[in-house]
């Protein structure tokens, strides 16, 4: 495929490598962040030749994805979330500031944007990209991507030019080039979607602050915008055309330290949802908060007071008694272990890169694998799946690929003791574990994950 990036295939020795392809924008989040900080650079990693099944590097990352990252030092680390956290923690920390509320902000952006963005965005660039075909039904997930960009604009995207007001930070990584890939002409022709002019604003001031950005734009014929360029024989949307993140955009940021002491914190949320219980489950452990019930099945999570604390309209949401809301578990998590409870989110930066790499598969690859795709059809959130051997199966090589990467210093995911990673998963495989799953589905946990869930 030739020279991937507008520079050096090959990152130089004594830098980090970011292995990765110029067209996902999974990876090109990392790499420009290390390119732009001097942290590291773009390692290519050809795909289509199976480059990431190779044992040299499913040493680095046994689920075999990018981005991943590389290390002078030798550590390795996989998922685009955990790799940002990592090298701002550790190289760049002006980019992840310690300001505990604006942090929580900056780990609510990206976790909003890698997941309920994400499944909608992926639907709508993927097929023009090459990536698989259009959903069954476009305009359905036009207006749904719609929606969820008008979420994410009312939640971050306001005064300043950037999620965290005028300061640059990796949520702006992480965000920018998925919203540069949806503004691409020809995703407007094939697929029928552009994005609101207040977004298109912030992917202009993103780039013209990050000199590494060009890579989207030119790389030997496979950067985003001239590989798009060339897609003029797709046919095109026959439907009209869905401005995406309309609506109003965000209120004042709220900076500062977390309230002292918190012993009120209401956690919206329900008990069946594997979601939210690691947060109840971290909340109630450690006397910040409990459990709002906040139930779905009566449009609670609508109501304009819910709204105002969570545009996304889901569950978990966190709220302070000082009012400061978050959404995303995971952000939760962090936010009330980083504030309340650090010996569950230990502060060694490579400990918690893997805490963080474990808590992101258990809200994308691991979470739909098994969650999505084997646990909620029995539950009553989805279909059936068609062929449910190979939907076991594939749940089963997921959480091999878990073992695999985890458990390597005791009987917790990441060392003796549990963390928020354990908090994270342990839900999910409860859940998966149960004796319903498996009469209904023919599903049984692997050994180690039985023993972990168990213990």
């Amino acid at each position: 495929m030739g020279n991937l990036c507008g520079g050096p295939a090959t990152a130089p020795d004594g830098k980090a490598k970011i292995h990765g392809l110029t067209l996902s924008c999974n990876a090109m989040s990392p790499v420009l962040f290390a390119q732009d900080t001097g942290i590291g650079a773009f390692e290519f990693c050809d795909l289509m030749s199976g480059a990431h099944l190779k044992p040299e590097f499913l040493a680095k990352n046994a689920f075999h994805t990018i981005p991943t990252y590389e290390g002078a030092d030798g550590f390795t680390l996989g998922e685009s979330n955990a790799i940002l956290r990592y090298m701002a923690a550790k190289y760049a920390p002006a980019y992840y500031p310690d300001d505990p509320k604006m942090r929580a902000r900056i780990d609510w952006a990206m976790d909003a944007m890698g997941t309920s963005v994400y499944q909608k965005w992926l639907q709508r660039t993927y097929p023009i990209l090459g990536f698989g075909s259009h959903p069954a039904d476009q305009a359905k997930v036009n207006e749904e991507l719609s929606e969820i960009l008008s979420c994410f604009k009312k939640t971050f995207i306001g005064q300043g030019k950037y999620i965290c007001g005028d300061k640059l930070t990796i949520a702006d990584y992480k965000v920018m080039p998925y919203l540069h890939c949806a503004m691409q002409p020809m995703i407007k022709q094939k697929s029928g979607i552009q994005i609101d002019p207040r977004l298109e604003q912030y992917v202009k001031d993103c780039m013209a602050a990050m000199p590494s950005s060009s890579m989207l734009k030119a790389a030997d014929g496979f950067g985003v915008e001239e590989f798009l360029a060339t897609k003029t024989d797709l046919p095109n949307y026959a439907g009209s055309v869905v401005t995406c993140g309309s609506g109003p955009t965000a209120g004042a940021m709220k900076t500062g330290a977390a309230k002292a002491g918190e012993k009120a914190a209401k956690i919206h949320g329900m008990p069946v949802s594997a979601n939210c219980t690691g947060s109840l489950m971290l909340a109630t452990e450690t006397g910040v908060g409990a459990m709002e019930l906040c139930n779905l099945m009566e449009g609670a999570h609508k109501k304009p007071e819910f709204l105002e604390k969570n545009p996304f309209h889901q569950i978990p949401t966190y709220e302070g008694s000082d009012g400061f809301c978050i959404g995303e578990g995971n952000a939760i998590m962090r936010f009330i272990a980083s504030n309340y409870a650090p010996q569950y989110y230990p502060g060694d930066a490579e400990n918690r890169a893997k805490i963080d790499m474990a808590m992101d598969l258990f809200s994308t690859g691991v979470y739909q694998k098994v969650a999505v795709a084997v646990v909620y059809p029995v539950m009553g959130f989805g279909a059936p799946p068609a062929d449910q051997a190979k939907v076991n199966s594939t749940a089963t090589e997921a959480l091999g690929m878990v073992e695999k990467t985890f458990f390597k210093t005791g009987k917790f995911l990441v060392g003796s003791q549990p963390t928020i990673a354990d908090f994270k998963a342990l839900p999910f495989l409860y859940a998966a574990n149960q004796p319903a799953v498996k009469k209904k589905t023919g599903f049984t946990l692997p050994p180690r994950s039985t023993t972990y869930e168990l213990g």
